[in-house]
């Protein structure tokens, strides 16, 4: 995917890994990048391709109205996450457990299930999930959030087909140069 000139969505983009992306995606061309964070108030940005939006990946009407308000996304970087570092079988209910798994694993397939077909309207794009090496094996002080990029990690594979074959449609109605 070209990133000179894509118009690129960031979920978790008012700090750390989202920032970094928001700001590694400008230095390459982007034309605009929808910075999303749950306070779009706390997305720091002086460039004006980058445009603030709240969003709640958990919350499906939320989701549902982003994906409408930014269809000229061909980018999509599910970046926001949950780690609440607690253990799965000691601790003392499932709350953490349930709370990664509804930001990691749900919001991320609410993402995806909302912009797959923008993505497809807009030529096909890319989908990014943000995973982590815990994605495939587990530490007992974390175990609650391994469990749910695992799962992530699950659901991105399982997305792979649909997605990758919205870009092969799309590819192939590029007309081609007969020189390259």
């Amino acid at each position: 995917m070209w990133i000179s000139g894509a118009v690129a969505l960031v979920t978790g983009a008012n700090r750390g890994l989202g920032a970094s992306f928001t700001q590694a995606l400008l230095a390459r061309g982007a034309a605009t990048v929808y910075a999303a964070a749950r306070d779009a108030s706390m997305v720091s940005a002086t460039d004006p391709r980058v445009k603030p939006i709240d969003l709640d990946i958990t919350d499906r009407a939320a989701v549902a109205a982003v994906a409408q308000r930014c269809g000229d996304v061909d980018l999509l970087v599910n970046n926001a996450g949950a780690m609440l570092l607690g253990p799965l079988i000691t601790a003392p209910d499932t709350a953490a457990a349930r709370t990664e798994m509804e930001v990691n694993y749900f919001g991320t397939l609410e993402m995806c299930r909302a912009f797959a077909p923008v993505l497809a309207r807009n030529g096909g794009g890319a989908l990014v999930n943000m995973l982590s090496v815990v994605s495939w094996y587990t530490v007992p002080f974390n175990a609650s959030y391994c469990a749910s990029k695992s799962a992530e990690w699950a659901l991105t594979n399982a997305a792979r087909p649909t997605v990758k074959g919205q870009f092969d449609l799309a590819l192939s109605r590029v007309p081609r140069n007969p020189r390259c």
